[in-house]
């Protein structure tokens, strides 16, 4: 029988598989305005009212930002307008500081955005580990519908199937405070500055990440300001995004406990022409039950 257990609020539900999609999936899941917010009711005359002292310190942090961080978020914001979907290859480094050990896995990523309803979904399809420098032959894909989640693990015939979505709904798994890894790209400004101080980045010397050219990607660094829920995640996330097309390419995520995760992108395209082998490998595969082990876990509010 497949197990269904209750879940909780998407950054918990998320943070399940967050070790994999830290820096992978947000990309683009957060790269079109988000709708306008439900207001929430009038706070009691005598409370002071939050969303004016956040716009406060948005504004008194959007002028202390140097005139060139200013202008790369106001890029930023406008940069996911036209974006539809893209497709890249992309190599993964999870660094464990207690036990010192790396492992990278390399395969491909897929993003699209349904053209009529406006739902995301995502691909994640990694095709070969290295670990201590041996590689091996492993697929494991992770795979977003817009409500589905599903872990597939091909060695072991093992299938993962989490409904994060309730029914009716759609989600930003990495839209601002909900995701397990912040992206401004298609956020305002004012909201990336409510929750990070933004500095510069250098590119890393060494490292996956020293690979990428430093004329042609500007970075920048999100450090978590106190209170804010990503800041008992991160200590801080470079993003490095390419002066064209500002996509990010490569992303380095730190956390307190010194672990790190690391992304580098390649062959990046945007906006292209969806295949149906492409959408296909978007869609959630139904294996046969007797010959793997199937776990399927729907939406059982947030309690």
């Amino acid at each position: 029988m497949p197990d269904r257990r209750p879940h909780t609020n998407p950054r918990t539900r998320m943070s399940t598989i967050a070790t994999i999609l830290s820096a992978l999936t947000m990309l683009a899941l957060s790269c079109r305005p988000a709708p306008p917010p439900i207001p929430d009711p009038a706070p009691p005359a005598d409370v002071a009212e939050p969303p004016a002292q956040e716009a406060q310190n948005a504004d008194a942090a959007v002028s202390a930002l140097p005139p060139h961080l200013e202008a790369l978020l106001d890029e930023l914001e406008a940069s996911g307008r036209d974006l539809t979907g893209f497709t890249a290859d992309i190599t993964y480094e999870k660094f464990d500081a207690l036990l010192e050990r790396r492992e990278v896995r390399l395969g491909e990523i897929l993003y699209r955005v349904d053209p009529v309803s406006g739902a995301k979904s995502f691909a994640i399809l990694f095709s070969r580990i290295v670990i201590n420098r041996r590689a091996n032959d492993e697929p494991k894909h992770f795979i977003f519908d817009g409500r589905w989640l599903a872990e597939i693990n091909q060695n072991d015939r093992q299938l993962i199937q989490r409904e994060i979505v309730p029914p009716g709904e759609m989600f930003d798994p990495l839209k601002l405070g909900e995701g397990p890894i912040p992206l401004p790209i298609g956020q305002a400004k004012a909201d990336v500055l409510k929750r990070f101080e933004v500095t510069d980045a250098s590119l890393p010397t060494e490292g996956l990440l020293a690979r990428l050219d430093a004329a042609t990607v500007d970075g920048i660094r999100l450090i978590p300001l106190p209170g804010v829920p990503e800041a008992d995640e991160f200590r801080h996330v470079d993003l490095f995004y390419d002066k064209t097309t500002r996509l990010p390419m490569g992303i380095d995520a730190v956390e307190p406990n010194d672990d790190r995760k690391t992304v580098l992108l390649s062959n990046v395209q945007r906006n292209p022409e969806f295949t149906d082998a492409m959408k296909a490998k978007i869609v959630i595969p139904e294996p046969n039950p007797r010959e793997w082990r199937i776990d399927v876990q729907p939406w059982r509010g947030n309690g």
